[in-house]
């Protein structure tokens, strides 16, 4: 497998403990970047974990939004990637994890492969648009409310997220 590039975004600092979680599973296989500093660097992987939260009413959070310009002119043809959104279920149940929609519907129109769709099962909300054939368009992290079952969502999604990765 090829280096996997994780770039993500954070403000409220709950998807820093995230990314580490990713740091520890993944090791040598990754490498990270926060998307306050740029994303030029998605060009050099093949393989690659946009990891967003989703603030308000299904909103990008705001590094990401800042560059969401930049992301809608990669060329992501030829490119594997993964989607992980943080969001809560109780307080923005109408709305989870929304943030995920903004980036699968540009990754999908720039010619890129997603993986890593997962089941709602144990998920407790009202609406969520980012749902295709069913699935959530990724993880689906909820720190707020089950934070303990993190960990194993994550290393369990990677175990299959792994095989899919040139």
């Amino acid at each position: 497998m090829k280096k996997i590039g994780l770039f993500y975004g954070t403000t409220g600092g709950r998807t820093t403990g995230v990314v580490d979680e990713f740091d520890f599973n993944l090791g040598d296989n990754v490498e990270i970047f926060d998307v306050a500093n740029g994303i030029k660097k998605i060009k050099e992987f093949e393989n690659l974990i946009l990891v967003t939260p989703s603030y308000g009413f299904g909103e990008l959070e705001a590094h990401w939004e800042a560059v969401i310009e930049d992301f809608k002119n990669i060329d992501l043809n030829g490119k594997t990637l993964a989607l992980v959104g943080l969001g809560s279920q109780t307080t923005f149940g109408e709305s989870f994890v929304g943030a995920l929609e903004v980036l699968y519907k540009i990754i999908i129109k720039n010619g890129g492969k997603i993986i890593g769709l997962t089941s709602t099962d144990g998920y407790h909300f009202e609406e969520c648009e980012a749902m295709v054939e069913g699935k959530f368009m990724g993880l689906v992290l909820d720190e707020e409310n089950q934070d303990d079952m993190t960990p194993d969502r994550i290393y369990d999604w990677l175990e299959v997220v792994k095989l899919k990765f040139n």
